[in-house]
């Protein structure tokens, strides 16, 4: 089996099933598109899609069972081990690429005017505390910068 990380968009989600030992098994559909930059119409160019068949075992999978709606146009980014299974259908043979997925994760898709993303995705909030100077310049009021790299704080553990 290879090992494989592609990013992609939510297709079809199968419902959580479970087997005789208890352990949790999701499945659902990922589309990675690909393409290319014509530098002649300085357009991107849609060269197809990969779909690929996901399933993930255990506690990851009783979670996104509760986060992960088809139709809700989530993008997640997968990692794990490819293999390729052949079917037919109506006669024809064709090759699905299945991913036993060690790790996926969604993808927050950027709102304009500062909106609140779509349910089951997160926003990473700014840092709080003290701000930052640019290189160089001092901080205002004419300050001392403190470099204490190394020295043990009060909230440090005793380890």
């Amino acid at each position: 089996m290879a090992h494989v990380s592609f990013k992609g968009n939510i297709g079809k989600v199968r419902d959580i099933a479970f087997n005789s030992d208890g352990q949790a098994r999701f499945g659902f559909s990922v589309a990675e598109g690909h393409g290319k930059f014509d530098k002649q119409t300085q357009q991107w160019v849609d060269t197809g899609t990969t779909w690929y068949a996901v399933t993930v075992f255990g506690r990851q999978a009783e979670a996104l069972a509760e986060v992960i709606r088809e139709g809700a146009k989530q993008r997640v980014a997968v990692a794990g081990k490819q293999s390729t299974r052949e079917y037919e259908t109506n006669g024809e043979t064709r090759t699905s690429l299945d991913v036993i997925a060690d790790f996926v994760g969604l993808i927050p898709r950027a709102q304009p005017d500062g909106q609140q993303g779509a349910p089951g995705q997160y926003q990473q909030r700014p840092p709080q505390g003290r701000q930052q100077q640019p290189w160089g310049q001092q901080p205002a009021g004419g300050q001392q910068q403190s470099y204490d790299w190394g020295v043990p704080s009060d909230d440090e553990p005793p380890f």
